[in-house]
C-alpha cells in the first residue's frame, strides 16, 4: 500500500511506536511511504518522532529522504492508500494504532484449492505480474483456501470475525460456466453476493475453470511421451475458443451425447467427441502450471483470456 504520514502524527510521542511499526513493513518492502507533494522535508525533520529519538530518528529521516527520492517506476504498483491521521475524516484515513494493525497483516487471497487454484494464481504473477510474486515471496500476499466454493463464505466469515482487514481480502472462484452465454453457478453467483454484502473483492474467473487457462505448450509438456494424451491434445486443438474456454478439462464431456443439453459441441463429430469425452487428468492437471518454469508463456495467457487475467491483476492490485 502507499502509506502517507501525516507530520502532525509525527510530532505526537504518543503514536512513535506505531509509527514505528508501520515503517518497519515498509522496509521489508510490503508497502511504500507515499511522499506526497504537502509533505516538506523541513515539515518533517522537526518532527519528535526524528529530533527525540536518537539514532532510530535518524534512520527515520534517512528512510524518508529515500522515499522522496524514489523514483515513480518502484511504486505505481501500489494502489491502495491510506493516510495516517489523528482525526480520521474518510474511509481511508486510520489513526497510528489502526493503520499499524493493518499495515500488518497481508493480502489474503482466498481460493476454493490451494493446490489446483493456488497454483494457478501462483504461476499468473510470476508471468504477468512479477512485483505480486514478490510479495507473495515476502509475505505480503498470502493465498489461503478451505476446501471448495462452498466452504470459501465461512473462511471469510472467521477471518472477519477475528478482526482481520476485511479490507484486504479477494475471493477468486471458477464460475463454472458451460458456454460464454450460460450464467455462473448458483455457488459462484452466491460468492458474489456475499462478497458485494462484505464490501470485499470477488473475481469470478470468466472461463469455466482455472484449467481452461493453461497454455497448450504447458499441457503438452504434461505427458510428452503418451501418445493417448497427444491424440486428445490434437482434437482438442480444433475446438473453437469458445468451445476450448468451457470445456471440463478434468471431466471431460458428458458421457451418452446429448446436444440439446450441452450445445456448445454439436459441431464435433462422434469421433472427436468420444476422445474428449475423457478429461486430461481429474488429479494431476494443476501440475501443468510448475512445467516449464523459464519458457515465456505470458504472450499466450494474455490472448487466450482475453484480458479476463489482467482485470483480475487490476482487481487485485487495487488491494495493494
Amino acid at each position: 500500500m502507499r502509506i502517507i504520514i501525516e507530520p502532525s502524527v509525527a510530532d505526537d510521542s504518543n503514536a512513535h511506536q506505531w509509527l514505528d511499526r508501520i515503517l518497519h513493513r515498509v522496509s521489508d518492502g510490503w508497502h511504500v511511504w507515499d511522499i506526497n507533494d504537502h509533505v516538506d522535508f523541513s515539515a518533517f525533520e522537526n518532527t519528535t518522532w526524528i529530533q527525540e529519538r536518537g539514532t532510530k530518528g535518524l534512520e527515520i529521516l534517512e528512510d524518508f529522504i529515500k522515499s522522496s527520492e524514489r523514483d515513480v517506476w518502484d511504486t505505481w504498483h501500489h494502489k491502495k492508500k491510506i493516510i495516517v491521521t489523528s482525526s480520521p475524516k474518510n474511509e481511508n484515513e486510520f489513526i497510528p494504532e489502526d493503520a499499524a494493525k493493518m499495515v500488518n497483516e497481508p493480502l489474503i487471497i482466498i481460493v476454493e484449492n490451494q493446490i489446483n487454484d493456488g497454483k494457478f494464481i501462483r504461476r499468473i504473477f510470476k508471468e504477468l505480474a512479477p512485483y505480486i510474486s514478490e510479495l507473495l515471496s515476502i509475505g505480503a500476499v498470502r493465498i489461503d483456501s478451505i476446501g471448495g466454493i462452498g466452504q470459501m463464505r465461512h473462511l471469510i466469515q472467521d477471518l472477519l470475525s477475528n478482526n482481520s482487514s476485511g479490507y484486504r481480502l479477494i475471493a477468486i472462484a471458477d464460475s463454472d460456466k458451460k458456454s460464454a452465454s450460460d450464467p455462473e453457478s448458483n455457488s459462484a453467483q452466491g460468492l458474489r453476493k456475499f462478497c458485494e454484502a462484505e464490501n470485499i473483492s470477488c473475481w469470478i474467473l470468466a472461463k469455466r475453470a482455472a484449467e481452461n487457462y493453461l497454455p497448450s505448450i504447458l499441457i503438452k509438456q504434461f505427458k510428452p511421451n503418451d501418445q493417448r494424451h497427444l491424440t486428445k491434445i490434437e482434437v482438442w486443438e480444433k475446438l473453437s475458443d469458445e468451445q476450448k474456454d468451457f470445456y471440463d478439462m478434468k471431466n471431460g464431456l458428458p458421457h451418452n451425447r446429448d446436444d440439446t443439453i450441452y450445445p456448445l459441441f454439436q459441431d464435433i463429430s462422434d469421433a472427436d467427441y468420444c476422445i474428449l469425452e475423457e478429461g486430461f487428468h481429474r488429479t494431476k492437471l494443476h501440475r501443468c502450471w510448475e512445467l516449464l518454469d523459464n519458457v515465456g508463456i505470458d504472450e499466450e495467457l494474455r490472448n487466450r483470456s482475453c484480458g479476463d487475467l489482467d482485470n483480475g491483476i487490476s482487481m487485485i492490485r487495487n488491494e495493494i
